[in-house]
């Protein structure tokens, strides 16, 4: 455990050195327009196309386009739209990710240089400034786990401004009063139940459908965080709770692709972050699903934030990531804006 927490500090150090070292001057920040792209997508800026056509793009496309894990069907982490520098005219600077390699056989060292909301907002901009391919190759590989970090979080920051625009302050203010937390919940979303340490969030729309769902159990030692420990808590919580439409059917864990764990910093919690797949006992049914399991302790409780997606024969990749953005909403009421606790 002591062994992952220190993993865990090395990486969150590289997110906060990459976002201090972009720095640029005599900038107006005080107007920037809406970010545009696609979701999931990054804006690729190299000197010439055969940069993007040689192993340096193989490379990018390799670790940007890698395949998301816990999904049923394989879909990339990123799509990738590749410009030339040239062609990096204002219209193209206000994607909300992009990525720029600057080959500059020049300069003495490499550098990486990083930006939020540089000329759009919400916006991530990453810099390399490298005197050749093989500074590159180096300098790519060494921070490439951090600079995706970042463009996720861009990516959860832009899908839950969105949603905070169509908050259910109703919702919001009942899950507040009744378990202690905060959650930016569209009004698309319904309580579908709630019990002392249980309640249950759904969207049902005509084609899929998106759910919700948060437990409490009180923490005794570490084992909470074991991933055979959350799963079976899981499995417990949805046989319970999370029934299917045929009678006696109920949501588990997929055992056929075990799920995909990784520890991190969630919200200034430590916590594990579950990927995998979900499935209905005596149905057919199934889909992705993305959970969160850290400690409250301020209540001495494990807190387990969990959503899934239905979408049959479908791409779900985007769908997830609007589930993962209203979990990452997620605030205890000291971590709450004024504002927000007016609400």
């Amino acid at each position: 455990m002591l062994e992952n927490l220190r993993k865990i500090t090395v990486i969150l150090l590289q997110v906060a050195f990459l976002s201090f070292i972009f720095y640029s001057c005599n900038l107006d920040y005080s107007n920037l327009q809406p970010a545009s792209g696609r979701t999931n997508e990054i804006l690729i800026v190299t000197n010439s196309d055969d940069d993007w056509k040689s192993e340096i793009g193989d490379t990018i496309k390799a670790f940007f386009g890698q395949p998301l894990q816990g999904m049923p069907q394989a879909e990339s982490a990123y799509d990738m739209i590749h410009i030339q520098a040239s062609d990096f005219t204002k219209i193209y600077q206000t994607h909300h990710n992009i990525f720029i390699l600057d080959i500059q056989p020049g300069i003495s060292k490499p550098i990486v240089e990083t930006k939020k909301d540089l000329w759009a907002k919400p916006q991530r901009v990453v810099k390399f400034t490298v005197p050749d391919k093989k500074s590159f190759f180096e300098e790519f590989d060494k921070n490439k786990e951090a600079l995706i970090e970042l463009y996720n979080e861009n990516e959860r920051l832009r899908a839950g401004q969105a949603f905070a625009s169509v908050e259910d302050e109703k919702i919001s203010k009942q899950l507040l009063k009744q378990y202690g937390f905060s959650l930016a919940v569209p009004t698309t979303f319904y309580i579908a139940k709630t019990t002392n340490n249980f309640v249950w969030l759904r969207r049902e729309a005509d084609k899929y459908s998106q759910g919700i769902f948060i437990y409490f159990y009180p923490y005794t030692d570490t084992i909470a965080f074991n991933p055979k420990r959350i799963i079976g808590i899981r499995d417990s919580i949805t046989k319970k709770y999370i029934p299917g439409p045929s009678t006696g059917s109920y949501m588990k864990t997929a055992s056929i692709v075990p799920p995909v764990t990784k520890q991190i910093n969630f919200n200034g919690n430590f916590a594990v972050e579950m990927r995998g797949l979900w499935e209905l006992e005596g149905d057919f049914m199934g889909g992705p699903f993305i959970n969160y399991t850290f400690l409250d302790s301020r209540h001495n409780r494990i807190v387990t934030l969990d959503g899934y997606v239905y979408y049959p024969n479908q791409d779900k990749r985007n769908l997830l990531l609007q589930v993962e953005s209203i979990l990452y909403s997620f605030k205890f009421p000291e971590q709450l804006s004024p504002e927000e606790s007016k609400k």
